[in-house]
């Protein structure tokens, strides 16, 4: 439950940052704000769809993935314990 949740809230998070990307670009232009949310959602659900047939079909993907996930939390790891303890 506790990574449902986790879950639940990336997705809102990312997708709070997402329309504000776009309303700042948009700027009091409503029209190209309605224009910009409405591609956006097409092009994330098209690409969610496109990158989840790609990692059934290739497992290959998963891997190099988790592998940039991994060494991206290494460098901030690193990173935090250099600017904490030197």
């Amino acid at each position: 439950m506790k990574a449902i949740w986790t879950i639940l809230l990336a997705d809102f998070t990312m997708s709070l940052d997402n329309v504000l990307g776009v309303a700042g670009a948009a700027g009091d232009h409503y029209s190209l704000l309605v224009f910009g949310l409405v591609l956006s959602i097409i092009l994330m659900a098209t690409a969610a769809t496109l990158i989840s047939n790609w990692i059934k079909k290739y497992k290959w993907i998963a891997w190099a993935g988790l592998f940039a996930i991994l060494i991206v939390a290494i460098e901030l790891i690193y990173t935090d314990f250099k600017i904490l303890f030197l």
